[in-house]
């Protein structure tokens, strides 16, 4: 029998993201903490180190409010040895936040990802099947989950659950350079934050990766993707950026993911971990603190449609 999924959200979901900064206008953390809490989510992710404020701040805002910190997403240059170092240490930096904010009885999962530093792989996001150039080679795959390990080693010695996060933009974004990841990399070190919306915009089906590597699943971002939208961007000879602000990654039901397929597999295989609800979206002028509430309802009323 599958034990109960909890749902939490993120600030991802309101325009607050690593990659594009230059979004119309930024919401108040506080704002979207007391939306979350609204519409009935137990839980957030940390967003970008320092925006829901320092670990003081952060523990109090969560914990007055009844949300867990469910997690932290902390990309490292995996490919690069000559930033290795450097990664490592603001690695031990953030995670130090991450400890100090959580609130009570929280279990936080250090979700490490890939850094977004690499120029063709943001430019030719969505379509690096097409540019073997871009590809990495035997020896960076090496480098890339030797760091991987030496990362998560970093994390599971402070006291974290260390998962891995395939993301478009980076080295690990598509269907073979995931299955490549997972089937090198060690699972007694590190396990697999599935993202729906990124395993489709990478040409992954997201019910394939829950059918073959749901023993290495630890935490799952509930994210749809149009593809539609990548078609056009695509066509267009744009990356990722340019996906972002077309609003590649939709509200639930209305992508490509198979949001539905996806939790009926989390199911069978007896998944009882963290579901974050996760929009990555560009902000516009027209948007508001209204809009961003009732497109969350509507992301939360959807999996609740699925029973969840």
């Amino acid at each position: 029998m599958a034990g109960r999924m909890s749902v939490a959200n993120a600030p991802v979901s309101f325009g607050v993201d690593e990659i594009i900064v230059d979004d119309a206008w930024m919401p108040e953390a506080e704002g979207i903490l007391d939306i979350m809490v609204d519409l009935g989510f137990e839980g957030t992710e940390l967003g970008p180190p320092g925006y829901l404020g320092t670990a003081g701040q952060v523990k109090e805002r969560l914990s007055s409010r009844g949300l867990q910190l469910v997690g932290s997403f902390l990309p490292q240059r995996f490919t690069r040895d000559d930033t290795a170092a450097e990664d490592r240490e603001w690695l031990k930096g953030a995670l130090q936040l991450v400890r100090d904010g959580a609130p009570e009885g929280s279990t936080t999962l250090a979700i490490l990802s890939d850094g977004f530093d690499a120029k063709d792989r943001m430019l030719y996001a969505g379509r690096i099947d097409e540019h073997p150039e871009t590809w990495l080679d035997d020896a960076g795959w090496r480098t890339l989950i030797d760091n991987l390990h030496r990362s998560a080693d970093i994390a599971r010695n402070a006291g974290f659950e260390p998962v891995i996060h395939p993301h478009a933009g980076t080295y690990l974004e598509t269907r073979d350079e995931t299955h490549r990841l997972l089937d090198m990399m060690d699972s007694a070190r590190i396990g697999l934050c599935l993202d729906t919306g990124h395993a489709r915009f990478g040409g992954a089906d997201p019910v394939e990766l829950v059918e073959t590597y749901h023993p290495l699943i630890r935490h799952v971002h509930v994210k749809d993707c149009s593809v539609a939208v990548l078609d056009a961007v695509k066509r267009e000879g744009k990356g990722m950026e340019e996906a972002l602000i077309r609003g590649a990654f939709t509200e639930l039901g209305n992508g490509d993911s198979g949001i539905g397929e996806v939790i009926a597999a989390l199911q069978r295989h007896d998944y009882d971990g963290w579901l974050v609800i996760e929009q990555d979206r560009f902000l516009f002028a027209k948007d508001t603190m209204e809009t961003l509430h009732a497109s969350q309802r509507r992301n939360r009323d959807f999996l609740r449609s699925l029973g969840i």
